[in-house]
């Protein structure tokens, strides 16, 4: 679960630009919080899914802790996700890279929130032995 100070936002940057999909949305008026759920797929039958959490009385800026490192979220071109997501209010961190030969290419970008999002590639070329 990560807190978003904006919802609208939040949910073009995870919906829009990454291309997933609201499971379920509860607006709870008695507590005045919104909780979001997205994936790629449904419950059962995909990935894990990211919760939203929107505080609508929230005055102060939420900090992100020590705890926090990120989120990795597979695509199958880094480099076109890296780029295209600036459209969607992303920040461009780390620019597509390989940590080492045949090692999936990643890159970094981070929400209009500020947390870092991993985009690591999903689909790639076998390692060739040498």
């Amino acid at each position: 679960m990560i807190r978003v100070r904006d919802v609208d936002a939040a949910l073009r940057f995870y919906c829009d630009g990454l291309g997933m999909a609201v499971l379920d949305r509860y607006d709870m008026e008695a507590g005045r919080f919104s909780i979001i759920f997205l994936s790629y797929a449904g419950y059962r039958d995909g990935p894990a899914a990211i919760e939203l959490t929107y505080n609508w009385d929230q005055d102060e800026d939420y900090t992100h802790g020590s705890g926090y490192g990120h989120i990795a979220i597979g695509v199958p071109d880094v480099a076109a996700m890296w780029s295209r997501l600036a459209e969607f209010g992303a920040r461009q961190g780390t620019a597509p890279k390989s940590l080492m030969p045949g090692a999936p290419e990643l890159a970094f970008v981070y929400d209009p929130d500020g947390y870092a999002i991993e985009l690591i590639q999903i689909s790639r070329q076998p390692v060739k032995a040498e």
